[in-house]
C-alpha cells in the first residue's frame, strides 16, 4: 500500500446517505480491494461509532457499537 484516507461523516444523515469513504493507492487493484477491506473492518474495530436510530413515532435508540443491541430511552422498549 502507497496511501490511505479514511473520512467518516459526523452529524444527522439520512437512510442511504454516504457515512464513510475510503481511498487507496496501490500498485495493484487486488491490493487496494484488500487494503480497502481491512482498513474498513478495522475502523469499525477501533473507532467506537455511536448510530443513534430515529423512529417514524418520534422515539429514538442508540445502538452500542460492536454490537446489535440497542440503549434504551424514554419511548422506546425492546
Amino acid at each position: 500500500m502507497i496511501e490511505a484516507g479514511i473520512v467518516h461523516r459526523l452529524g444527522h444523515l439520512e437512510l442511504g446517505d454516504v457515512s464513510v469513504a475510503v481511498a487507496v493507492s496501490c500498485p495493484h487493484r487486488h491490493q487496494a480491494f484488500d487494503a480497502g477491506r481491512f482498513l474498513i473492518d478495522r475502523l469499525k474495530e477501533v473507532i467506537p461509532i455511536w448510530k443513534k436510530e430515529n423512529w417514524s413515532d418520534g422515539s429514538t435508540e442508540w445502538v452500542h457499537p460492536g454490537t446489535d443491541e440497542a440503549i434504551e430511552g424514554p419511548g422506546r422498549k425492546p
